[in-house]
């Protein structure tokens, strides 16, 4: 299946504050490089994967309609925007989304031709006539803004009508003061404008600064991509020699390969 990026996400699956922290950098100097080992990491674990991990919306591209569904590539499939086609008369049609099911549970998704219906009977353009827009990715990880993190145990943050729901798993990043704050956690809400840290016990008060990110991509994918972060920055060639030699691009891949999808 052809496909087309329609919007990119906005949120921020690893931040350069968590890989400066994994690389153990302390500096500014690096930050634009850093910033660009994100970027490749996070694009070469979706190629592995053939997963897109944050939301984002795209078109998929078919020739011809199937006997049951379309499977929708990228995984974790959200929402069906849109079916849609051109006729031989380059005609834009839309199919009345009765017709069809979203299996959002498959992972792929798939599109799925409804109980007792059938697909467009009508002739198709020959070039990509049907094409559905889709919404897939794990979350959002949209960044939200801290103003204060109590000097208490548990610590409890506050975010204005932050939406998280006790389980959640939050990182906590660039709170100053009660750095004790800073972390991933499993929280506890405690109202829509707060909510406490597990486990957590405060260091300091509060002094400024902070954001929250509810972390909904999966931990051993987020891990991977700070190891090849790690990789990159230490090795800056494609080759090198060392003398602390270890297996560390098999245990991406171990880390990476159950989350596959095999079928494309």
């Amino acid at each position: 299946m052809k496909t087309k990026l329609v919007t990119a996400p906005t949120g921020m699956l690893i931040s350069l504050d968590e890989a400066k922290t994994h690389l153990r950098v302390d500096h500014t100097e690096d930050d634009g490089y850093i910033q660009a080992l994100i970027m490749s990491g996070i694009t070469m674990a979706e190629v592995i994967t053939n997963r897109r991990f944050l939301t984002q919306t795209w078109k998929a591209y078919a020739d011809e309609w199937p006997a049951n569904f379309f499977t929708i590539p990228f995984g974790n499939l959200q929402s069906i925007t849109s079916v849609k086609y051109i006729s031989s008369d380059a005609t834009l049609n839309t199919v009345v989304s009765t017709q069809y099911i979203s299996d959002t549970d498959s992972d792929p998704g798939r599109v799925v031709l409804g109980y007792e219906k059938t697909w467009p009977t009508a002739t198709l353009y020959p070039s990509n006539p049907i094409y559905i827009e889709f919404v897939c990715g794990y979350g959002d990880h949209t960044l939200k803004t801290i103003t204060a993190a109590s000097n208490a145990s548990p610590i409890v943050i506050t975010i204005a009508d932050h939406s998280y729901l006790t389980g959640n798993r939050v990182l906590i990043s660039s709170v100053t003061g009660n750095t004790n704050a800073n972390g991933a956690w499993n929280i506890t809400k405690v109202d829509d404008d707060t909510f406490s840290l597990d486990g957590s016990t405060g260091n300091e008060a509060y002094i400024s600064g902070g954001t929250a990110v509810k972390l909904e991509v999966p931990d051993p994918i987020r891990a991977a991509i700070l190891l090849m972060i790690g990789n990159a920055y230490k090795a800056r060639e494609s080759i090198f020699v060392s003398t602390d030699i270890r297996e560390i691009p098999g245990y991406i891949m171990n880390l990476l390969w159950s989350y596959r999808l095999w079928e494309f």
